[in-house]
């Protein structure tokens, strides 16, 4: 179980609900196989050892099942319908709205950084959509001297 946890977390999830070996997909018979012998002595890849030399076949093969990081913090991006903005839109905080009081680019940086962009290219505030008189405000005074999220504070 300390593989699958290291392997997950080294992937960015918060840990794993199964795994198993095996062939189950043809696809697995068209690929090398990399690792073998990986052996964690904790829930860390660096605790782990492992080997590129094999003596498996593909019925070895592991399958994981990994378990997203559970998030306090929770943003979105949606369009004027209220779908996946695809990273361009409304902002939204556990389905709510974020004030523009003392937004700036550093608040910016940090949001897109906790879902997964690399940056962003702009921002604006206002109500542009029609969908926003029907929620709520659900976050206020976000001020970010840095652009990570752990250098934020918000009301």
């Amino acid at each position: 179980d300390n593989s699958a946890i290291a392997i997950c977390g080294l992937m960015g999830y918060d840990g794993f609900d199964s795994w198993r070996n095996g062939q189950l997909f043809d696809i697995q018979a068209s690929l090398e196989i990399g690792l073998d012998d990986v052996i964690c002595s904790a829930g860390s890849w660096d605790s782990c050892t492992s080997t590129t030399s094999h003596n498996c076949g593909h019925g070895e093969d592991i399958h994981l099942n990994c378990v997203p990081e559970a998030r306090v913090d929770e943003f979105t991006i949606v369009n004027e319908a209220g779908e996946d903005g695809q990273g361009r839109g409304l902002l939204l905080y556990n389905g709510q709205t974020v004030c523009d009081d003392s937004f700036s680019d550093n608040s910016a940086i940090a949001i897109c950084g906790l879902m997964g962009y690399e940056g962003f290219d702009s921002w604006r505030n206002g109500q542009l959509f029609d969908i926003q008189a029907s929620l709520e405000i659900g976050l206020d005074d976000v001020v970010c001297t840095a652009g990570a999220w752990s250098y934020c504070t918000h009301t």
